[in-house]
């Protein structure tokens, strides 16, 4: 058995080439192609098995949930934690498919690198679509990612790059933590931010105009109950300009992270991770009132598209994604991030397992 820590994680993480993350995008992608094309399939037949997720609330109001995934190949769960002392402690536990415990890594990292990873499976087949500049709302793990995977995956594409939040100091802290390095290794890009808190609000809403309007592509990474932007904003530009636009950071009815004249900018269709999911906890597309007819699994469109054919995207369109995130990223992640780290040396092998 071998375990992974959070620094052992990071590591591999932030030493990926292309090469390797191209591989991680591709195992991705074919999982997300089998959960698609088994949705018919009778319980007993499928290859993945994800049950829905149990929630523990203690006396002393620590809240567990229990993520149990299998691919058949690979049976893992999921254990993530929320404390008022300790924030969010979270772990993924790898098996054998005959129960033998392959390994533990930590989970913090591991969940924002699989979301991004998933909005960069289409993302990277959208090649019609301009990526010169990307706007990113939120300052957490996962609008870094977000960052740190465009840059690695299409970097002869990204010019600029502009981090939106609400608050100042977690802008700040990701400039000095993440920002910095990402100046020095990529000083052909610019690299910019903006924080409503502090900020006179004519000035701030100019600005944010400004940034949306001149942008080619949003990561929305926020779980805000209200707009990031009105639509009108992606609209006030010198003339049409299509976007691709990924929703991440909102998993609860009552949160919004844009309006609806912006979800239903993609020509009638968005695209989703999990139709089922979506249409339960996506607060944006139960306010649109969309339809589950109208979403598309990126499962199923991998499925009829191969492994590289590019999107096409309707003229006039945006693209939408939204994506809840689902167990099977975390079990083929972390199993990929497993043996990268024992060829690699990391992390501790612990016997008797």
């Amino acid at each position: 058995m071998h375990l992974l820590s959070e620094p052992d994680v990071s590591r591999i993480l932030r030493n990926l080439t292309p090469q390797q993350c191209h591989i991680l995008l591709d195992a991705l992608s074919e999982a997300l192609v089998t959960v698609s094309s088994e949705t018919t399939e009778p319980e007993g037949e499928r290859l993945i098995h994800q049950p829905l997720r149990t929630t523990i609330t203690t006396k002393d109001t620590n809240l567990s949930l229990f993520m149990p995934v299998s691919n058949t190949a690979s049976t893992g769960i999921k254990i993530v934690t929320a404390s008022q002392r300790e924030g969010i402690i979270g772990v993924i536990n790898i098996f054998s498919p005959e129960g033998r415990l392959l390994g533990l890594l930590s989970a913090a990292e591991i969940t924002a690198f699989r979301t991004a990873l998933a909005i960069m499976t289409l993302f990277t087949r959208c090649t019609s679509i301009a990526k010169k500049h990307i706007l990113i709302f939120g300052s957490g793990r996962q609008a870094e990612w977000h960052a740190r995977l465009a840059l690695l995956l299409v970097p002869s594409h990204v010019q600029r790059i502009t981090f939106i939040n609400r608050g100042r100091r977690r802008l700040e802290e990701l400039e000095r933590e993440v920002i910095a390095e990402l100046r020095a290794s990529h000083p052909e890009v610019v690299f910019a931010t903006l924080a409503r808190e502090g900020s006179d609000d004519a000035e701030y809403e100019a600005r944010l105009r400004a940034e949306v309007a001149s942008c080619d592509v949003i990561f929305s990474c926020t779980p805000s109950t209200e707009p990031n932007f009105p639509y009108g904003y992606l609209s006030s530009t010198s003339g049409p300009k299509q976007r691709f636009i990924s929703l991440i950071g909102s998993y609860k009815p009552h949160m919004c992270e844009v309006d609806s004249e912006t979800v239903l900018s993609g020509g009638g269709q968005i695209y989703v991770d999990s139709r089922e999911a979506c249409l339960e906890e996506s607060g944006e597309l139960i306010k649109a009132q969309v339809p589950g007819e109208k979403l598309i699994e990126i499962g199923e469109l991998f499925g009829k598209l191969g492994k590289s054919q590019p999107v096409v995207v309707p003229e006039g369109c945006n693209v939408v994604f939204k994506c809840v995130g689902m167990g099977i990223m975390d079990l083929v992640i972390g199993k990929k991030l497993l043996d990268i780290g024992v060829e690699q040396g990391l992390g501790m092998n612990v016997d008797g397992f």
